[in-house]
């Protein structure tokens, strides 16, 4: 059971990481190019980049699903404090292990529908870039995943450490 406390661990530690990624490069970007956009518009003539309207529209979902990500891991998304506060012990531990369940189940549903709409939004693409309209809905499929399988994560590091660990960052975990 150890190691698969430590399998869970390490693909959790893996996806927060992966998020981190996501969340500084799609912050950068979303930052460059709005930032140029209003330059280059107030500057030239031009009226601003052509692709200032849907860069940001394809990559603001993935930044949204890696805060959700980083949150999960935190044990921050979901949470019924009032209930914890109300109990102690063991049924605490159930009702964290069915609310998180409700969670998991929740976000996998997310992510079978985000997978249905983005095959109907594959038809259609973008005036600009001629990307896929399904990016977004492929973002939200892929982030609820993710966020699913880091809610398992963090659910097992209750189970494996205690009630103590539940919200536990570690210095190097500390939010951008």
């Amino acid at each position: 059971m150890s190691r698969l406390y430590s399998a869970v661990d390490l693909v959790g530690g893996a996806i927060v990481a992966f998020a981190r990624i996501v969340i500084i490069l799609s912050g950068i970007a979303l930052t460059v190019v709005t930032t140029a956009n209003v330059v280059i518009r107030y500057v030239s003539t031009s009226g601003g980049l052509s692709y200032a309207q849907e860069l940001p529209m394809l990559m603001f979902p993935w930044f949204i699903i890696a805060g959700i990500v980083s949150a999960a891991h935190a044990g921050g998304h979901m949470a019924v404090e009032w209930l914890y506060d109300k109990l102690d012990g063991r049924p605490r531990t159930i009702a964290l292990i069915v609310a998180n369940g409700i969670s998991v189940a929740a976000f996998l549903v997310l992510a079978y529908q985000a997978s249905v709409v983005a095959e109907i939004a594959g038809a259609e693409q973008s005036a600009v870039l001629q990307l896929p309209n399904s990016i977004g809905y492929y973002s939200l499929s892929i982030g609820a995943v993710l966020v699913a399988v880091v809610t398992i994560a963090a659910t097992a590091r209750v189970l494996r450490l205690g009630w103590d660990h539940r919200l536990e960052i570690k210095p190097e975990e500390i939010a951008l």
